[in-house]
């Protein structure tokens, strides 16, 4: 015992003993004690944000990883490809709603058509670049090299008629957060990282510049001056790894330092062979030969006789041993690290076969359906929702009141649900018997099966539906019809004529 638990034990007995007790519980595990096998642990006392203050300069080299290293960008390509894909499709669900049917489907075609002429078109977008599912791949992207993103809502005047709906988004860095904004108020609210959080812990604004603070000045911007945005107007977007997290971290920080090491080993090996493919020929021209005379260049298929007292040598490059063993060590490392598969972050599958690939497929299926419905559908999704209902409500609203109509609708039943993309299959023969058993088992419902597969379930019946009744009026026999009977030809009469006759 050292003079200061001495010292305590003399003041305070009981903490004395819960610090021996919490040594001597120490003591029993390894991985806890302090020696050269574990020097490089670090047992910091830190919460989660204070143990990432250095989340920025983490962003600015995952951001050079991803311009200059291909298996940088590999990865974020199949971490934004699989959680977005074609994008993460909204549909319209009107819930315990009183309307009658046929209003409420009135109101769901509505709502599909200002989808399509709003959130699948580039009036979503702030900047008029993207549309939807474009912004949705861009703010993956973002989350993925910086930690985090930021989504502005700029909620237009509902009388403007330019767009279906008054509603557009702005995609923003982390780096417009002002993170030298920090104060404290009277009534308990303060700011920490650029965030406003009232007495409570909850957050109630940010403060942003109007510029990225790393591009070129504008005339007639205050760049280095940030605002307060209201937190309705801003939607943030980050993986929540620890309690209490307030911001996101790089997705590249537990791998960044060894996708560095093996693009240092790469460019090594390459200068390797490089320079020693440089010494093609040593001549050894003897004592009493004059230097210089004779062989002078080597070409491809030349017979050159050599004298007397000339020798010459062919340089032998050095191999390249293990580089394949080094290579995909490292890459597993990485795709570990990443949430991934390695064949899908290097293409690369000569070491698997269909079970193992499946297998391999099945957890990263896993991350990917966690990153969608735990991350991009509470922090993005649901709340874009919400405020594309109210977008649509103001228009409605007013439209009502132009037309002096006194029928209103309870906004509150109307809400937006999300499709993912089409989930991956590796053997459709096989995985669509299974999917068929299940539904006829009772283990899954037909909608159910149909949204994994990231189709509608409403929008497929219609148009199986319609194929249906095209090709009765045409007088088409399909296989895929199981009304269709082989003997009955295509000259008799449909369904459909006998009815109207």
């Amino acid at each position: 015992m050292n003079r200061m638990e001495r010292a305590i034990a003399s003041v305070a007995p009981r903490w004395a003993a819960k610090r021996a007790q919490a040594r001597a519980m120490v003591m029993h595990y390894d991985a806890a004690s302090v020696g050269r096998r574990n020097s490089t642990l670090r047992a910091d006392r830190t919460d989660a944000d204070a143990a990432s203050r250095a989340r920025q300069r983490l962003s600015f080299f995952a951001r050079d990883m991803v311009r200059n290293t291909p298996f940088g960008t590999r990865a974020q390509q199949v971490i934004r490809s699989n959680i977005v894909g074609d994008g993460i499709i909204p549909k319209v669900v009107l819930k315990n709603s009183t309307l009658t049917a046929a209003a409420q489907k009135r109101l769901r075609d509505e709502g599909m058509d200002l989808i399509e002429r709003h959130l699948d078109t580039t009036d979503i977008d702030r900047h008029g670049r993207m549309n939807l599912y474009g912004l949705q791949g861009l703010m993956v992207n973002t989350v993925v090299d910086a930690g985090e993103v930021l989504v502005r809502i700029h909620q237009l005047d509902p009388e403007d008629d330019t767009f279906a709906i008054p509603l557009q988004l702005e995609v923003l860095e982390p780096d417009f957060l002002d993170v030298t904004k920090y104060g404290f108020f009277d009534d308990g609210a303060e700011i920490r990282d650029g965030i406003e959080y009232d007495a409570e812990g909850k957050r109630t604004a940010y403060w942003l510049y109007p510029e990225h603070p790393g591009g070129d000045w504008s005339p007639g911007t205050l760049r280095g001056v940030s605002e307060r945005v209201d937190v309705s107007e801003v939607l943030h977007i980050y993986r929540l790894d620890r309690p209490g997290q307030q911001r996101g971290v790089s997705w590249f920080a537990p791998v960044m330092q060894r996708l560095v090491d093996l693009a240092d080993h790469e460019d090594a090996q390459l200068m390797r062979q490089k320079i020693a493919a440089c010494f093609a020929v040593f001549r050894n021209v003897g004592v009493e030969k004059k230097a210089g005379a004779g062989l002078g260049n080597v070409m491809p298929g030349m017979i050159y006789d050599v004298g007397e007292n000339e020798d010459v040598k062919f340089a032998v490059p050095p191999g390249v041993e293990g580089y394949d063993e080094f290579t995909r060590s490292v890459l597993r490392s990485v795709a570990a690290g990443m949430g991934i598969t390695y064949e899908a972050l290097t293409g690369d599958l000569s070491q698997v076969n269909f079970a193992s690939g499946r297998m391999g497929r099945l957890e990263m299926d896993n991350n990917v359906s966690g990153w969608q419905w735990l991350m991009m559908m509470p922090q993005l999704l649901q709340p874009l929702g919400r405020h594309f209902i109210e977008a649509w409500a103001s228009k409605a609203d007013r439209r009502l009141i132009e037309q002096r109509e006194t029928r209103s609708l309870d906004w509150r039943t109307v809400t937006l649900e999300w499709m993912p993309p089409r989930r991956f299959i590796v053997d459709p023969s096989r995985e669509f018997t299974a999917l068929k058993e299940a539904v006829r088992s009772g283990f899954a419902s037909k909608q159910q099966i149909i949204r994994q597969l990231g189709v509608d379930p409403e929008r497929l019946l219609a148009e199986i539906a319609q194929d249906r009744d095209e090709a009765d009026a045409l007088g088409l026999i399909f296989d895929s019809d199981p009304r269709a009977d082989p003997a009955r030809k295509a000259t008799e009469p449909t369904d459909r004529e006998l009815n109207n006759a």
